[in-house]
């Protein structure tokens, strides 16, 4: 059986919080939840969000990657990472306890410019 999920309105945003409260180990306030109304839409604030962690790695510039688990039927967020340069680096298996499937993929982003070496150093030649 596929379940599909909609947008969220003022008349399911509790539905979200319950889900939410059920699935992750992290719990948001009614901020939070007040926010996803405003954003109208969960890909919009899930880009604001990522954008914000990215932005403080970068200005921070100690980190060299970030981590993180997807679901690994969870296509539509594989995806979404993707296109921040994540990369699948490993599955893990039964990560998850209480869903279905509970194996999850790690991804990882590279956050420092990979180095050319010493040999690959620019020369300048006088002519």
């Amino acid at each position: 059986s596929r379940i599909e999920l909609g947008d969220v309105t003022p008349h399911n945003i509790k539905q979200l919080k319950r889900l939410n409260q059920v699935i992750f180990p992290v719990s948001y306030n009614d901020k939070f939840y007040k926010d996803v109304l405003e954003v109208g839409e969960l890909a919009k604030l899930g880009t604001k969000m990522l954008n914000h962690v990215l932005n403080i790695c970068e200005k921070d510039g100690t980190f060299d990657n970030i981590y993180l688990h997807v679901q690994i039927s969870n296509e539509s967020a594989i995806d979404f990472y993707r296109k921040f340069g994540f990369e699948i680096i490993e599955t893990k298996k039964n990560y998850y306890k209480r869903i279905e499937p509970a194996d999850a993929h790690v991804l990882q982003k590279n956050l420092k410019a990979p180095c050319l070496g010493q040999n690959a150093d620019v020369q300048k030649t006088d002519n």
